[in-house]
Order: C-alpha cells, then sequence, then structure tokens
C-alpha cells in the first residue's frame, strides 16, 4: 500500500466511510436514549464519575455507608471506572482490589490492565498476589506455569498446584 498510490486511498476512502458510518450510528444512538430518557452502562458510570467528583456530599456520605468496597476482576477496568475508585480512594474509602494481569481480557471495552499493573507498582506493600491455584490439576498448572513463564518473563508467579484432583 504505502508504493501504490490506488490501493491506498482506496483503502484511505474505505476507513473514512467506516469510520463516518460508526460516527453516524453512535451518534443516532445517543439521540435516540436521549429522546426516551434512557441511559446505557457507559452513561451510568460516567453519571456517577461527575456526581462523586462534583458532589462532595455524597462522597462523605458514601464514607459513612461503606465499610469496604470490593472490587473483583479489577484487570478488566477502564480509566473511567478507574477515575470512580480513585474518588472513592482519596475520601477515605476503604478498597479491597481483586484482579489478575493475565486474565484480562476486556480491552474491547477500552479496559486497560495497566490500571492494576500501575496500582501493585504504586502500593507494592499492600500487593499480595497469589502464590497457589486450587482449581487446577498438577499437570495443568505445569502448562500453565511453563506457558506463563514464556509469555511474561520475571514478572510470572509460578502457581502451586492445591487442588485434589490429577485430571
Amino acid at each position: 500500500l504505502p508504493m501504490h498510490p490506488g490501493p491506498l486511498i482506496e483503502a484511505k476512502q474505505h476507513a473514512e466511510a467506516l469510520l463516518a458510518a460508526s460516527r453516524d450510528a453512535l451518534a443516532q444512538y445517543a439521540g435516540e436514549k436521549r429522546d426516551k430518557g434512557l441511559v446505557d452502562y457507559a452513561d451510568m458510570v460516567a453519571i456517577a464519575q461527575r456526581i462523586l467528583n462534583t458532589q462532595k456530599d455524597v462522597l462523605a456520605e458514601l464514607r459513612t455507608r461503606v465499610d469496604c468496597l470490593v472490587i473483583d476482576e479489577f484487570q478488566d477496568t477502564n480509566p473511567l471506572q478507574f477515575s470512580l475508585l480513585w474518588a472513592l480512594h482519596e475520601a477515605k474509602v476503604p478498597a479491597l482490589i481483586v484482579g489478575d494481569l493475565k486474565q484480562a481480557i476486556m480491552g474491547f471495552q477500552n479496559a486497560d490492565y495497566r490500571l492494576l499493573e500501575q496500582l501493585q507498582k504504586q502500593f507494592k506493600e499492600a500487593s499480595n498476589p497469589l502464590r497457589e491455584n486450587w482449581r487446577s490439576s498438577v499437570g495443568l498448572m505445569t502448562w500453565i506455569n511453563k506457558g506463563g513463564a514464556g509469555l511474561f518473563g520475571t514478572e510470572y508467579i509460578s502457581l502451586v498446584p492445591k487442588a485434589g484432583f490429577t485430571s
């Protein structure tokens, strides 16, 4: 493509048409939601983020009501969701975060495993990686640990199989 302007121009035109159609579809979707007074999940997160960042009395109330916020699958958190957690963190709401960088699967929804990665680095003393696996057989864990070391290098923590079965 870089050397043949005809196909390059055509590829750019196709990409521009696809992006324009996507923009139009998203604008129509937003208009339909607005007209019908509906919100979707992304709207709910954005509204919650706006409330937490503009209404400090809401944060103060949450601090009195929440003993500990538990967030599971944190590796699949997106930046907007992270901003919710960070607002609660700054309001001194205790939190327990559970996640596994090796299980990040929601990138297609803007999840960013690097958020968990950076939290682990910033709060190393509060990070407690699992060292055992209670779900998988010895044979499977041996294979997983070999593959994990190959994929993640020195960052990979091998898990000791503890399941009470062999197959």
